[in-house]
């Protein structure tokens, strides 16, 4: 199959087999980083970590180990990275630390790619090399200019992420051993043992090259389910710092969360796209960065943190109160009222059993978000309305079972399955007197 068949096919490359899609993945791979293929690599990128292909290695690979936990996060549930780098300027990038070093240069660190006594060695030297080219290419980028040599225009993000990457690959082998430590990624929860492997690493770093010590940080957060749980471990933690330049890394540090945070409690008002369940996936995460950030941030009494803090706790609120409660009484009963078989009521099912499971998952943090008289209201609604339905099709003969018992079914997904058996039982009970 020829390359311009194969980027012709494009995202059907989703939904074809996984015996064909391994194929399709080994050819890609077998052909040289010509932007129409690294674009198929990009659509088809989510199905490659479901599955977990082990893919060929390759020096570009090698060269990315150390900092890919910073790439833009793919899928829903991945962490957010704390410092992203944009996998078009890695794309961009690895060309020109190719000619930096040159091709010959570059062949004898190949045996880096497998295993071997002198594997280790390899790799260092290489990521030392590519330290100092990417060092070199990023004096040439000036944020705000249109680089030639990257074929991107330059803006503050993308002089940060070049900088970042040079800092990491200098620190590369510490890296390598602290994502050994954090492993397998995503941590969900931090131990004694994660801890004393930061700190120890850690402070290997702030003897060698303390300027680097911000980003290991921020690649270690990256590691976790939620990288704002380091931030609550970070002031007690031993890193080999002074006094004053610990609270300095724990402001900037703390600084670097709460604008991911605020980032993100932005992100519904064009990403959630009516899907109720986005909603409260999202709602559920930030309030559990929220409340992790003001744990840690009980050191600093940041009069701004503080209220920038509060400023993301409205916006949660406003995000589930609007998206999730608002009207959801009127949009669930009237899907039960739509199951005439055509495409449109099943749509329109499908769409309700999303917004009653949100409702629902909303109940763990409707505390948190002063929304529990309000949630606790519309469930009752919500619930006296499915009733009646349930009422009117199952408890008369001439009532259509179907929408009886769907309307059952969103009981249990909004109030729970002990509720939604009382109700049907005091149905069957009541038809039986």
């Amino acid at each position: 199959m020829e390359m311009r068949d194969l980027v012709a096919l494009g995202d059907k490359l989703l939904d074809i087999d996984e015996a064909k899609f391994r194929q399709v993945v080994d050819l890609l791979e077998r052909m040289n980083d010509h932007p129409d293929i690294l674009r198929t690599i990009a659509v088809i990128r989510p199905r490659l970590i479901e599955l977990r292909l082990n893919r060929r290695p390759t020096l570009k690979r090698l060269f990315c180990d150390p900092f890919e936990d910073l790439f833009e996060a793919l899928g829903k549930a991945d962490p957010v990275p704390l410092s992203v780098i944009e996998r078009s300027l890695m794309n961009s990038l690895w060309p020109l630390v190719e000619a930096e070093i040159g091709k010959d240069r570059l062949g004898a660190f190949r045996p880096a790619l497998h295993y071997g006594p002198e594997r280790k060695a390899l790799s260092e030297a290489f990521w030392t090399e590519c330290a100092a080219a990417v060092s070199k290419i990023a004096e040439g980028a000036v944020s705000g200019h249109y680089s030639e040599a990257l074929e991107l225009r330059m803006n503050p993000d993308r002089t940060r992420a070049l900088a970042d990457i040079a800092t990491i690959l200098s620190i590369a082998p510490d890296v390598m051993e602290m994502k050994a430590a954090l492993s397998p990624k995503p941590v969900p929860k931090l131990h004694a043992d994660h801890v004393e492997a930061i700190q120890t690493i850690g402070r290997r770093i702030s003897r060698a090259k303390p300027a680097a010590l911000k980003i290991f940080v921020l690649l270690a957060a990256s590691r976790l389910t939620d990288p704002s749980v380091l931030l609550s471990g970070l002031w007690d933690m031993d890193l080999g710092q002074k006094p004053a330049d610990r609270a300095s890394l724990f402001m900037s540090l703390s600084g670097t969360v709460v604008a991911q945070i605020e980032e993100r409690s932005r992100a519904w008002r064009t990403a959630a796209g009516g899907d109720r369940m986005a909603v409260a996936d999202l709602a559920l995460h930030l309030v559990a960065s929220l409340d992790a950030t003001r744990a840690a941030m009980e050191h600093s009494r940041n009069r701004d943190f503080d209220r920038r803090l509060k400023d993301i706790h409205k916006s949660v609120h406003a995000m589930v109160n609007t998206q999730v409660l608002q009207d959801a009484d009127a949009g669930i009963v009237a899907a039960i009222g739509a199951l005439d078989g055509d495409s449109d009521g099943r749509a329109q099912l499908v769409r309700a059993e999303n917004h009653a499971r949100a409702l629902r998952k909303c109940a763990t943090i409707a505390d948190s978000l002063g929304l529990r008289g309000e949630l606790r209201e519309m469930t009752r609604k919500t619930t006296a309305s499915l009733t009646e339905k349930a009422q009117q099709a199952l408890g008369r003969p001439a009532g259509n079972p179907r929408t009886g018992y769907t309307a059952i079914r969103m009981i249990e997904l909004i109030a729970g399955p002990a509720e939604a058996n009382k109700i049907m039982d005091g149905i069957m009970n009541g038809g039986r007197r």
